[in-house]
């Protein structure tokens, strides 16, 4: 192999490494809290991200099985992007909307929005863990506000 294409491909390769670098760092997450559901075996974990000048704030739900949920951190601590959180293995929500939720039972969660207009989110309905008696509904309701929810 001659020396420029050596060149090239060390060239190439340490762009891609300082960009895998950035990407544990940028966009931001902060941690925001952990939701326990009713019967204790889940948790729901929301991570706010911060995309400075780009765009608002950004929210991510996730569900956790309660042994694999990360531990609590203070409100605002910074998320390193780890593997954990970048898959859409856990990942129930994400998008721009301030969301507001709860628990409506010990395998299903609600999701509001009272935004007059809704940006565009990705929700997954169903988050299974294993057996069918452990998936978890995920519904979406637009412009309804429940007290009872709890805000990001």
């Amino acid at each position: 192999m001659n020396r420029p294409l050596k060149w090239l491909i060390a060239t190439i390769a340490g762009f891609a490494i300082i960009a895998y670098g950035i990407s544990f760092l940028w966009p931001g997450y902060d941690w925001d809290l952990r939701v326990p559901s009713p019967d204790g075996r889940y948790d729901l974990v929301v991570l706010r991200g911060d995309t400075a000048a780009f765009a608002d704030f950004s929210y991510h739900i996730y569900v956790f099985p309660h042994a694999l949920a990360p531990h609590d951190q203070t409100k605002a601590s910074r998320v390193w992007l780890t593997p954990m959180w970048r898959g859409k293995k856990f990942l129930v929500y994400s998008g721009y909307n301030y969301p507001m939720f709860r628990w409506t039972g010990t395998h299903s969660v609600e999701i509001d929005f009272t935004d007059l207009y809704p940006e565009p989110c990705t929700v997954e309905p169903v988050k299974s863990f294993g057996e069918p008696k452990h998936n978890i509904l995920v519904s979406v309701v637009f412009g309804k506000e429940n007290i009872s929810n709890t805000l990001p």
